[in-house]
């Protein structure tokens, strides 16, 4: 039995607050076990579980890699993660320093991102200014403070201000960006820092970038685990397996003249963008067939196989109430590739009693956690040949959502 989380309060500090949105985040995705995260994660379930435990702050590298594989926005918890790192670090300080050292990091976060907005310098307004640049920019406040004619933690704060303004600008475009690269692992190309796109991280020990969508495509260049990569782009390929959640991708990400398959890269384009033509790329999904009928080798078993054009991974998933659970909630029950001739079986009977016709959706997809709107649904009892079903709005999303999410649950 897995063992009961630690009651937490987010209330208690910023360490725990930290933790519990981790808990959140995973709650979002189904609570999945931290073994199976693990497996996609890259990192042990023990590591995972000590990062939402809110007994010691993660490494920033165990907190992107949870975030990832929960499905979350890695930027977004990049950026809590060095706010976590500030905020325990004025913790640590006399509660009096805490308080001035809050509102320099405040004002000097002002006033740097207002000269950066007005500033005629060409060169600055093509570099990204993101809220953990300043978290690397610390002020001494063990140390005594001079006496000067003017009192109180808010003039002492615009005095301190001020003397780093034009520093800062200096820091941000030249120690920030070498501390970047000096993260980087050897081998990774440079940050790029045009606007538009959608970020990823290499995770594999040989990431191939190749001149087409394709396995057979030829290699430009071989990339290390660990690079942060920017995408433009995103077009369909070849169907590859993940290298860690072991379910199929067809996406492949545009990097300057070459592509990388999904598989092998942490994180997604957004939903709201479509994939785009590429040389040597296939087009999306057009139609779907679902087929439902009872398997000849079991009678309480029956076949779901689809038929369809340029279909590459087609998932299926089937609405129903676990025995002892209050509600139906939909269940993923395959996601197949054409190798697999989109074809998988299932029993009814593995819903609860007093439910003799179980919807049942078959739903094109590019990938994990990338439904398409090709689908087809049909009503399934155990024994019967599937009859059509129509499911519109929020359950036809939550249909095709769960037939083609990453299968992590196991």
């Amino acid at each position: 039995m897995a063992r009961r989380p630690r009651p937490l309060d987010p209330t208690d500090g910023p360490l725990q607050a930290f933790a519990h949105g981790l808990r959140e985040l995973r709650e979002s995705v189904g609570n999945p076990t931290y073994r199976s995260l693990a497996r996609v994660a890259g990192f042990s379930a023990t590591t995972l579980s000590d990062a939402a435990a809110g007994l010691r702050r993660p490494s920033l590298e165990v907190t992107l890699a949870f975030v990832g594989a929960c499905q979350g926005d890695e930027e977004d918890w990049r950026r809590r993660w060095h706010r976590l790192e500030a905020e325990l670090t004025d913790l640590r300080r006399d509660p009096a320093d805490a308080e001035l050292a809050a509102a320099v990091r405040e004002s000097t976060a002002t006033m740097t991102a207002t000269a950066t907005a007005t500033t005629p310098l060409g060169s600055l307004h093509s570099l990204p200014v993101p809220a953990e640049t300043f978290t690397t920019v610390s002020l001494d406040l063990t140390q005594p403070v001079p006496k000067r004619p003017w009192r109180g933690p808010v003039a002492l704060a615009a005095g301190v201000v001020t003397a780093l303004a034009g520093s800062m600008l200096a820091l941000h475009l030249s120690t920030e960006n070498s501390d970047r690269l000096a993260l980087l692992p050897p081998g990774c190309p440079k940050p790029v820092s045009s606007k538009g796109g959608f970020g990823g991280r290499t995770y594999t020990d040989t990431t191939r970038v190749r001149d087409a969508p394709s396995l057979g495509g030829q290699v430009l260049q071989e990339l290390p685990a660990g690079c942060r990569l920017k995408f433009t782009a995103y077009c369909l390929g070849d169907v590859v397996i993940d290298a860690t959640g072991n379910s199929p991708d067809l996406r492949w990400f545009k990097l300057g003249d070459g592509y990388i398959s999904s598989a092998v890269v942490h994180g997604n384009p957004p939903r709201e963008l479509p994939p785009a033509a590429c040389p040597g790329g296939l087009p999306g999904p057009s139609d779907l067939a679902l087929t439902a009928r009872p398997f000849a080798a079991d009678p309480t078993t029956v076949e779901l196989s689809v038929s369809g054009h340029q279909l590459g991974i087609v998932g299926f998933a089937a609405y129903y109430q676990d025995r002892g659970a209050d509600r139906p909630h939909w269940h993923q029950l395959a996601m197949t590739t054409a190798k697999q001739e989109f074809r998988t079986t299932w029993q009814p009977g593995s819903a609860a009693d007093g439910q003799p016709d179980v919807p049942v959706v078959a739903a094109a997809c590019l990938g994990g956690q990338a439904p398409t709107d090709v689908s087809d649904a049909l009503l399934v009892g155990t024994g019967q040949t599937g009859r059509p079903d129509t499911l519109t709005g929020d359950a036809l999303q939550a249909a095709r959502a769960e037939a083609c999410r990453y299968p992590i649950n196991g």
